[in-house]
């Protein structure tokens, strides 16, 4: 599957989105000889302390030109795979055109040495378009994807890309394309203008038989900050993207995003009113969840309103976090060609740098399916300098769901009251819980409490209820919520109780009207 051209599915659609175009290709100066991501931390450094400068275009005016169709005619030929006969992987390129217009340079250390690998057009398929004679060819390619080599069946499943500003993404084993990463997030919101700085440059370690993963470093480089990243990838079931980074900033920003997400939700179970759709459901992702030291495990169902809305958690010392993707079934989707019942879930899980910080969830008003609207990020309570780094490290897991003992939820819905006559201004909330193995360990006839919070105007709970779910073997929770017409926002958190001891996640959502 080309997963540039799927629905929802594609750099292009960030590009358009977070205002990538017009893009600014330019032939960048050439690093000094860069061997590890010491040299390349040295050379960030370096750079952080002189304005950013942006080269003039210098892309061909036929692939600047080039349409969406006649750019997805460029097809990289799987039998110039880079590193396929040797090492875990085979790496392939992007063509500059359409919208993705600046040159990547890439290099290859080997042996401790690094070498330059130019730009070859006859790695390339253009399938029917012609191309002009005397056409200056671009002067690097604008992105990369990787698949795992399975020597024993010649398989060669793709499983991670990087295309456009420093936007990349990856997938578990047996998962689908959906949500996408970027290296840094910087004024993302706030008022201040938002900025996309490029991996403008990346080196590959030089695979050899017996490697079980894949490393590269790559530089960034954008108006306020450079940053020396190092990537470790290793493909399975969970997809695990190892990220080690040190961060400059030339100037100071108003927000600064660390491990950020992209992701799309149009509706879902939760969604009030639905759009005139036949399916069910429509997003890649339907919740964030996070973890940190003394804390509940918290889990916040994502929604499409009428208006963006900005949820900000305070976070002491962060555990992990991710846009997660909990509904696999088909039913609820009915869609054979996006497949979103299969799209992936990431976690983040920190190793090095997390402190103290702000957790940020945004969510964007969207009529379509075509647009990423959903955004998280950590951002640290200290700012690195031009020669004061920020050096962070962690993991990235692509997977089903990341799990925990607790009782999880799995499902969120509200509509109006039952007898709605007899209680007006009345909304119910459903919650349906997994057991999770705690709850598991209960007898079978077990129903835990639940703690309710209600905060947002004169909003009040009326009345709570648990009890088992035969259905799907877990506990639902319904809460009836007075909400007056003059209160537009309400906040609710549940937790389900055993003696006051939570064995469940925290439920905690944010309804409006």
């Amino acid at each position: 599957m080309n997963f540039l051209s799927h629905p929802s599915a594609g750099f292009a659609v960030f590009a358009v989105l977070f205002g990538l175009i017009p893009a600014l290709p330019a032939r960048d100066p050439e690093p000094p000889d860069i061997r590890n991501l010491l040299d390349l931390e040295a050379y960030a450094s370096e750079l952080a302390q002189k304005p950013h400068v942006i080269p003039a275009p210098d892309l061909d005016p036929f692939f600047s030109k080039l349409n969406y169709d006649d750019h997805r005619r460029i097809q990289f030929r799987k039998d110039r795979s880079h590193y396929a006969n040797a090492g875990p992987v085979a790496v392939e390129f992007f063509h500059p055109g359409w919208m993705f217009k600046k040159p990547v340079h890439f290099y290859e250390i080997q042996s401790g040495q690094p070498a330059k690998v130019p730009f070859d057009p006859k790695e390339f398929d253009y399938f029917g378009l012609k191309v002009p004679e005397g056409v200056s060819y671009p002067d690097g390619y604008t992105g990369f994807k990787i698949a795992a080599v399975d020597r024993a069946t010649g398989n060669r499943p793709e499983f991670l890309a990087f295309n456009g500003a420093s936007y990349f993404r990856a997938v578990g084993a047996g998962l689908g394309w959906g949500l996408s990463a970027r290296g840094i997030a910087i004024n993302t919101v706030g008022g201040a203008p938002e900025e996309f700085p490029d991996f403008t440059h990346i080196w590959f370690f030089k695979p050899k038989e017996g490697d079980t993963s894949f490393r590269f470093l790559a530089l960034l480089n954008g108006p306020s900050i450079t940053g020396a990243y190092e990537f470790e990838v290793q493909y399975a079931a969970t997809t695990t993207t190892s990220v080690t980074a040190s961060l400059f900033l030339r100037k100071p920003v108003a927000l600064l995003g660390v491990a950020p997400f992209s992701s799309m939700f149009w509706f879902g179970e939760n969604t009030q009113p639905k759009p005139e759709d036949f399916r069910r459901e429509v997003h890649d992702s339907d919740g964030l969840l996070f973890e940190q030291e003394g804390q509940p495990v918290v889990w916040r169902p994502l929604d499409n309103g009428k208006q963006m809305r900005h949820s900000v958690f305070g976070i002491d010392q962060l555990k992990g976090f991710g846009l997660q993707k909990r509904d696999r079934d088909f039913r609820n989707f009915e869609d054979l060609e996006a497949r979103y019942h299969e799209r992936t879930a990431v976690w983040v899980e920190p190793r090095e740098g997390f402190g103290r910080g702000r957790l940020h969830l945004i969510e964007l008003s969207t009529g379509e399916e075509t647009w990423d609207n959903i955004v998280t990020f950590w951002e640290p309570e200290n700012l690195p300098t031009a020669t004061q780094p920020m050096r962070i490290s962690y993991n990235l897991n692509w997977q089903d769901t990341h799990t925990h003992p607790l009782a999880h939820v799995i499902a969120t819905r509200w509509g109006a009251a039952p007898r709605a006559q007899d209680l007006p201004n009345v909304s119910t909330f459903v919650v349906d819980f997994a057991k999770g193995s705690i709850g598991a360990a209960k007898a079978g006839d077990w129903v835990p409490q639940c703690g309710v919070n209600v905060r947002g105007g004169a909003a009040k709970l009326v009345g709570s209820k648990v009890q088992s779910n035969p259905e799907t073997q877990g506990w639902r929770v319904s809460l009836n919520v007075e909400i007056p017409p003059g209160t537009d926002l309400v906040e609710l958190t549940c937790d389900l109780l055993d003696e006051g001891r939570p064995v469940s996640e925290r439920w905690d959502y944010q309804w409006r009207r």
